[in-house]
């Protein structure tokens, strides 16, 4: 029974692994949208780790399982690099964006003046 559930975790694992692998390649891709997607559809197959592990009264593994969760977290990492850059990235444009908007604001008019003719009251 528990070689069947360890061969069903493999398998999730694997297809785990592919996720992942995706989710990199949209980040270097710039496909932030897809990124997101594929991370909400991750959040499934975690669940299903932890029901099987659950189920068996103990976290399964085998070498294999050990392996691939060792290229998961080199890949976790290199997703985690994109991640930075990507923040940096989107850093930058923030802070052109509000230097922009500062520099526009300094040359506005900062009193409004309604257009018409005026009378002074004579003393």
């Amino acid at each position: 029974m528990e070689n069947i559930m360890i061969e069903e975790k493999e398998a999730l694992l694997e297809q785990y692994y592919r996720l992942t692998k995706a989710m990199y390649e949209a980040l270097v891709q710039g496909k932030t949208e897809d990124f997101f997607t594929l991370l909400e559809k991750r959040e499934d197959y975690i669940k299903s780790f932890n029901k099987l592990d659950t189920a068996a009264g103990t976290r399964l593994k085998n070498e294999k399982v050990e392996n691939l969760f060792q290229d998961l977290l080199k890949l976790e990492q290199a997703i985690q690099k994109e991640l930075q850059k990507t923040l940096g990235k989107l850093s930058q444009q923030v802070r052109l964006v509000q230097n922009e908007k500062f520099l526009t604001k300094q040359y506005e008019e900062t009193l409004a003046v309604s257009k018409g003719v005026f009378y002074d009251e004579k003393k």
